[in-house]
Formats: structure tokens, sequence, C-alpha cells
């Protein structure tokens, strides 16, 4: 292990309970983890996490262990499979609380009751610890008790309004944009300001984490336009109010499926002449049909097919690096296979390979940030369905072998 890997980091010694799982909780506990917290996360073989389940896995490959989405989210956890419905599975789940500085679920109000892990049952079993409760729609209110996942609520907080063209129907962000970046941060931000509370003042509280709420933060443009001008959303596709030309231009490409684009943005005069100058046509700068960024916007199909016809000239990368040279906001549109490749997140070293024992070397999200004295950073893969538990009942819980393995044998644990 090299020195970086044995430096101390910001969150050594909390110790977290998970009771989360497909996105939005997982990635939260994830981000503890990658700051050092211990994360045991609590799991079971009669309901597995569904992105256990769940694509992309190897072709063929049924295993529990082998979901990309699954090992992504939850690198450098301990797993333990517990049956939390039964009275003695429940009780080990209990000690795991009193174990814990920290609780999180993000599952619905009736599945934690029925396991038996309301915040008034962790309080009271552990006082002093920090509750993240973050189902979808909030803790209280008429919509306590909805069930749903991300597309649902991208749907309900409103971004997938943003997405398509005008006269047509909203076509969403392609993801579950709401469970990958706002919800798990947000939650994560709320547990180490309750971890520094608890640390000044020995005491732990409830995270009430609704989930719509933290997502409609996010719509901030939209919403304040209607709230300040009552002004309505236009859905413009690429295309956007303050820049012309802006849109994504198919490249020269060959074969069935044609699918490397330019993305280009000219919000300035300047780079509308410097982009005029690129493509060989530089009279395009003083067209009355295009003189200002108003009349771009007015003529902005005939400008489409001008700058879209000059793109088709070129391979993708020749025409970003042409754009780029002479100072006009360009990028290729690159896909998964590419961005894995990107030079400049193999130069700052982004992606984790951490040797997973059934899924093997896989990439890995990196740290979305660096702290240049205390490391931020993937040190093991996640855990096989249930590795731990036979450690954490020894170690954590205190239970010895015999009774350890006659739980295993009446399928309490796993």
């Amino acid at each position: 292990m090299s020195t970086q890997s044995i430096r101390s980091r910001p969150l050594d010694g909390l110790k977290v309970c998970d009771a989360t799982w497909y996105g939005a909780g997982p990635i939260a506990t994830r981000a503890l983890a990658n700051l050092g917290a211990d994360v045991i996360r609590i799991e079971t073989e009669k309901r597995p996490d569904g992105l256990r389940i769940a694509q992309p896995k190897p072709d063929g490959e049924e295993s529990l262990n082998q979901s990309g989405y699954y090992n992504n989210f939850n690198a450098e956890k301990r797993s333990i499979t517990i049956d939390l419905t039964t009275e003695r599975g429940h009780e080990l789940g209990i000690e795991l609380v009193k174990w814990a500085d920290v609780f999180a679920t993000n599952m619905t109000a009736r599945a934690i009751r029925q396991i038996g892990m309301t915040w008034e049952n962790v309080q009271e079993a552990n006082p002093g610890i920090i509750g993240l409760y973050e189902p979808m729609q909030g803790m209280t209110g008429p919509h306590s008790e909805f069930q749903g996942f991300g597309a649902l609520l991208s749907a309900i907080c409103g971004v997938n309004y943003l997405a398509g063209n005008e006269n047509e129907p909203p076509i969403g962000v392609g993801t579950n944009y709401t469970d990958y970046v706002i919800n798990p941060i947000h939650a994560a931000v709320a547990v180490m300001a309750a971890v520094r509370h608890k640390r000044r003042t020995g005491e732990g509280q409830l995270i009430d984490m609704s989930q719509l709420e933290s997502s409609v933060s996010g719509m901030a443009g939209a919403l304040f336009a209607w709230d300040n001008g009552q002004i309505t959303y236009e859905r413009l596709g690429n295309r956007v109010a303050y820049a012309a030309p802006h849109g994504a231009y198919l490249a020269n490409e060959t074969g069935d499926r044609p699918d490397h684009w330019v993305a280009i943005a000219c919000m300035t005069d300047f780079q509308w002449a410097a982009l005029s100058a690129v493509m060989e046509q530089p009279e395009l700068a003083d067209d009355a049909r295009f003189n200002t960024l108003r009349d771009r916007k007015n003529n902005e199909n005939e400008l489409d097919e001008i700058v879209g016809g000059w793109v088709s000239r070129f391979k993708a990368p020749d025409a970003m690096n042409k754009l780029q040279s002479a100072s006009v906001p360009a990028g290729m549109v690159q896909k998964a296979s590419e961005v894995l490749q990107d030079p400049h997140l193999a130069a700052r070293e982004f992606y984790a390979y951490p040797e997973h024992t059934e899924a093997g070397k896989r990439a890995y999200d990196g740290p979305g940030f660096r702290l240049s004295e205390t490391p931020h950073e993937i040190r093991g893969p996640a855990p096989l369905l249930g590795e731990h538990t036979w450690e954490i009942c020894s170690d954590v819980l205190g239970m010895d072998s015999g009774e350890i393995g006659q739980l295993m044998a009446e399928q309490i644990l796993y």
C-alpha cells in the first residue's frame, strides 16, 4: 500500500449502519466510505438490492455480485446479510444501530416500519445516533407514504419538462439524474454537518431528507423565471436564448450508425466571427442575417444548416481541434467508451480500478474533489453479498461461531 493510502482520512473512525438501496442512498454512503467511514451495509438474500440484479453485467452473467451499477455505488463498504423481518434478525439490526454513529436509509416509510427501523426505534436504541432518512417525498406531508424511483422523481420535480423541443412531448434527460447527482450530495453534506455538531456537542439528530425537495432545488432557473416574471419555460432542444449557434452537429462518420457529434456554442460576436473564419466564410460575420445575436437567433435554422454542413466535412476530433484552436467553444460529444479513455481524466487519475473478487478489475468513479492534506479516494471494491457477515458478527456484534452458524442454518443470517 502506498504512503498516500495509509494517510488518515477526514471521516476515519465514523461508523455507518447502511440500510439504503438502489441509487440515492448508496451513493451518499459511498461518499462517506471514500472519506474514511466504516460503512456496513445490511442486505438480505430474500430481497436483494435491485441494483444487484440490474444490468449492466457481462453477457450471460446472473450473479448478484457482477452489476456495474451496484459495485460502483458501493465501493469500500462491508456487507452483512440479515433477515431483519425475523425477531432475532431485528435484534441484530438494532445491535448494529447501537454500534453506529450514523444510520442511513432511503427506503419507503412502509418498508422501514416492516423492518422495525423507524426513527423512534433507532433513537431509543442509540440516543446519540444521527439518522438519515431519505424517502422520496420526506417523512411528513400528504405524500410521505408514496414510493418511487429516480425516473418518477425526475418527472415530479419538473426536470423532465426541461428536455426536448417546443411543441413536442418532454423527453426527459436520459437517466435518473436526481438519484445520481442531486440527492446523494445533499445527503452526504447533511450527514457531515450533523457529524460536526455531534463531535462538538455529543448530540445526534434526525435528518429528514426529502428527495423531492432536494431535486426541486436544482430547478431554480425555470421556477424563478415563472415566480419573478410569469415567464413560461420553453423547450428548445440544444438551443438557448443567449448563444447562437448553439447545438450538436453531426461529423463526417461512416457506417450504419454515425454517432459522433461536435457541440458548438458561440456566446459572443467575437466567437461567431472566429467560427466564420474557421469555416473559411469570413463574410458571414458581417451578413445581415447573422451580424448580431438577435439576428442569428432570428435566422437560427439557416445558421444551423451552414454550421452543420461545415462540421459534416470533418471527423469529429479534427473539427473540434480546428474550432478550439480559434478560441471557438467546442467539444466532441464523447461516448462512454471514449470517456473511459479520456486522456485528461487519465492524467488526473480520476478512475479507480480496485480488484473485485468476481467482477475483476473494473472502473469505479473517482472522487469529485481532491483534498490536499486528507485523502478522498477509493481503497477497495464493492463487497460480495454477505461477504463480511461472519466478520461483522464476530468482531462488531461479539457473537461466537456456534451462534453465527446456528443463525445461518436458520437463514436469519446468510
